[in-house]
């Protein structure tokens, strides 16, 4: 009720009661006084239905906000978790609740990160943690404010993923989990490519040995490593006796297999790590033996000879043999920077040019007074 309203009435019940009419103004007084509350009440009732409106309208404001958090937080292409400044669950996406310790049926909202994380250990998910689960778990809590773990593997087989977790300034943890298997499965698949691709530029395709250009790079290396420590480095050239009679009796599939026989047999004659044997070419190998003397190189040189006669490889062709022989150049240098592995690869095709004219399945050594050393046959069986 206005003022001047409530001042009109008031001078009105005055006359009235000048007038005599007393009950008559007790009356209208009681009326005005019914007729105020009812005021008061209805502009309360509108006031809390007001604010009703107002509390409705902020809950639907803070669902439409949760919904487009959930909503954001799932076209995220990363796992995420937030928990609240104790370490209580508020929000997850869809791509976290595929891996630990969210996957679990039993995740729910408001579950501290050591339940989740307990619950896992008791289903055996994280391997690292297998057989020392309190240990692994106080460390892992101890740790949770700002992390970026490395690449791992969270489960077996499972997915590769980066971890990433940080604090907000209230406290809140926000972790985000990056799911890295495409790419770790590409650079894997690369990487066996590569290797691959290396395995066939430096391995003979058909006999599976060293090649040449893995013999070069190998005696370019060695050479280098051995004039460091003014070392000898010993070589051996091997030549398979009278091939093209072997092929023409055996044929081409018979002197393919033959060749990686006599691969496999001076395999076993080499013993000691770095040395190598390799395909030169055709039917020659050749045998680099580091911090090998010329001595030490010529025993080698008679173990392949004896080797290869021991194996009764049949060579009905051959004109010295009833078996597969072999012929071998022997050399070796000491290296120094002002001298090239050329050297070293001249002198024993020189040695095993006279090995061949001498007779063949022998050797002979790369000295000034060459010492040949024939190898008696054993009578045919």
């Amino acid at each position: 009720m206005d003022a001047p309203t409530t001042l009109l009435l008031a001078l009105s019940g005055l006359l009235l009661l000048l007038a005599g009419g007393g009950a008559a103004v007790w009356l209208w007084l009681r009326r005005l006084r019914q007729r105020d509350r009812f005021a008061h009440t209805a502009e309360f009732e509108s006031t809390l239905a007001h604010q009703q409106h107002e509390v409705e309208a902020l809950r639907h404001q803070v669902r439409a906000a949760e919904t487009r958090l959930r909503e954001v937080i799932d076209a995220v292409p990363a796992g995420v978790a937030i928990y609240d400044n104790q370490d209580r669950l508020l929000a997850f996406n869809r791509e976290v609740a595929r891996q630990h310790p969210y996957s679990g049926r039993g995740t729910t909202i408001g579950e501290t990160y050591e339940t989740l994380v307990r619950r896992a250990l008791q289903a055996g998910q994280i391997p690292d943690a297998i057989g020392r689960e309190e240990e692994w778990l106080a460390l892992r809590l101890a740790g949770r404010s700002a992390l970026r773990a490395p690449l791992q593997r969270h489960i077996d087989h499972g997915p590769w993923a980066h971890l990433y977790e940080t604090r907000t300034p209230s406290g809140y943890l926000v972790m985000a989990r990056l799911d890295l298997a495409p790419l770790v499965e590409k650079g894997l698949a690369l990487e066996r490519a590569h290797e691959q691709q290396l395995r066939l530029s430096t391995t003979d395709g058909l006999i599976g040995i060293a090649n040449r250009r893995q013999f070069d790079v190998t005696l370019q290396h060695e050479w280098q490593r051995c004039a460091r420590n003014q070392s000898s480095l010993s070589l051996l050239m091997v030549d398979i006796d009278y091939f093209k009679l072997y092929n023409d009796h055996y044929g081409h599939l018979g002197g393919d297999e033959c060749l990686r026989q006599v691969a496999r047999i001076l395999g076993l004659c080499v013993k000691r790590s770095g040395e190598l044997v390799a395909r030169h070419g055709g039917e020659e190998f050749a045998l680099l033996l580091p911090a090998i003397d010329l001595a030490e190189g010529r025993r080698v040189a008679q173990r392949c000879l004896h080797e290869m006669l021991n194996a009764r490889i049949p060579h009905a062709g051959s004109p010295v043999s009833p078996w597969l022989t072999v012929s071998i150049g022997v050399a070796t240098i000491v290296a120094a920077p002002g001298r090239s592995p050329a050297t070293l690869v001249d002198e024993a095709l020189a040695s095993l040019g006279r090995a061949k004219e001498g007779g063949r399945a022998r050797l002979e050594v790369a000295d000034p007074s060459p010492v040949s050393s024939p190898v008696s046959m054993p009578a045919p069986l």
